[in-house]
């Protein structure tokens, strides 16, 4: 089993969460200041940065993680896996924007570093 930490699509709620159904769910989460989240309007992507991201944490198993690699599309190298520590000192993999996602300059920064408030945001607009 493999501990990943996730903070967009795929946390509880979101359009991509379907691909967690077999995970076991750790709880909410967040990683050491170490990142900056960032949206371009359709998904968020993770970089480096000094900044914190809320998200959750699961354990997957090896079909699943293989599966988020597809999803993340890992090997055209939109996403990228990285193992990290999260704030509690669990260790997890977590998915950070390749350079094919950051590519563009349609990108802006999430504040807080969490996409669920920013989501939510949108929705009383």
């Amino acid at each position: 089993m493999t501990t990943i930490f996730v903070y967009g699509t795929l946390m509880q709620g979101m359009r991509n969460h379907l691909h967690l159904e077999k995970a076991t769910f750790i709880g909410p989460a967040k990683t050491k200041p170490e990142f900056e989240l960032m949206y371009n309007g359709s998904v968020p992507a993770a970089r480096p940065g000094s900044e914190s991201i809320v998200g959750e944490a699961y354990e997957v198993d090896d079909e699943t993680l293989k599966n988020l690699d597809v999803v993340e599309e890992v090997s055209g190298q939109l996403y990228v896996k990285q193992d990290t520590d999260l704030a509690d000192g669990t260790k997890a993999v977590i998915y950070l924007g390749g350079d094919r996602m950051f590519a563009s300059d349609t990108w802006s920064h999430v504040p807080d570093g969490d996409f669920r408030k920013l989501v939510e945001s949108q929705k009383t607009t």
